[in-house]
């Protein structure tokens, strides 16, 4: 269901149209809706939560922090929701995502199913031609992209897979319903995050897991734990002083950048502050 009916030929006006309904669609669609402006967002897929609604892969897992990883622009929603562990898994980003979804009625303005095929900037009329795969026109005076940095899928140009008689999967396509390993002999090509994160998931079910990799990977332990109740009180409790950490510090996260090179220290004290960093895992 749309604000609006998109299916009629004739060009339809809007302020805006934003393109994806991932953490960064929603929202700019929230925000620009909230300030005034006529706003359709189009997202290819059945459902919001951008790359948390197509990796689906076993084992996939954000790699930030929980109560950092989410919106702030509301307190009530902050202390609404309740993260379960340190670094949640695919399945709780993207119930979050629905849930913000249905708290501001966002999906009233969203067409799902829907692909941009077009996007021209006309200098005559100062406004956006759009068009998408459903032969709709819309004119948009802003062409938002929300699309991110991970939404296409790299599938190489293997010899010989479109003869392969056994089945095969890419982590950023992956089925919505379970895929079954057991008593299967599986191949994974690539240890980049969603390899890393699959490979020991699909062992345990496999019969035999091979992988190839190209180039090794440094990985940190993330050192995962469920949060407990006081844990995450402590965190809604601050959730002032966590939003100015955000906005102040590197990549969004609550953390001090190192303000030296491990070069200044001692060789004892450089290891004590590695040990410190690795049993805190993450990005410490």
């Amino acid at each position: 269901m749309t604000s609006m009916n998109l299916s009629i030929s004739k060009k339809i006006e809007l302020d805006a149209v934003v393109v994806g309904a991932g953490f960064s669609g929603l929202y700019m669609l929230l925000t620009l809706r909230e300030a005034g402006y006529s706003v359709e967002a189009f997202e290819k897929g059945e459902g919001v939560g951008g790359v948390w609604y197509w990796n689906r892969y076993p084992g996939a897992r954000c790699d930030t922090e929980s109560f950092s990883y989410n919106y702030t622009f509301s307190e009530e929603l902050f202390q609404e929701w309740t993260w379960s562990s340190r670094y949640p898994e695919q399945p709780e980003i993207l119930a979050y995502l629905n849930y913000v979804a249905d708290k501001f009625h966002l999906r009233e303005d969203i067409q799902f199913n829907t692909t941009i095929k077009s996007a021209h900037y006309n200098e005559k009329t100062n406004r956006w031609d759009v068009y998408t795969d459903k032969n709709q026109h819309i004119s948009a005076k802003y062409f938002i992209s929300g699309v991110g940095c991970l939404s296409a899928s790299n599938l190489p140009k293997i010899k010989g897979l479109e003869n392969f008689k056994g089945k095969w999967y890419h982590t950023g396509h992956w089925p919505h319903e379970k895929v079954h390993f057991k008593g299967k002999k599986v191949g994974i090509i690539g240890t980049g995050s969603s390899g890393v994160q699959s490979i020991p998931e699909i062992a345990k079910e496999a019969e035999r897991l091979f992988v190839f990799q190209r180039t090794p990977q440094y990985e940190a332990p993330a050192n995962n734990y469920p949060y407990t109740n006081d844990e995450m009180n402590r965190l809604k409790t601050n959730f002032q002083l966590l939003k100015e950490q955000m906005k102040s510090t590197m990549f969004g996260m609550p953390k001090d950048a190192p303000n030296k090179s491990a070069l200044d220290d001692s060789v004892e004290e450089r290891q004590k502050i590695y040990e410190e960093a690795w049993k805190k895992g993450g990005f410490y």
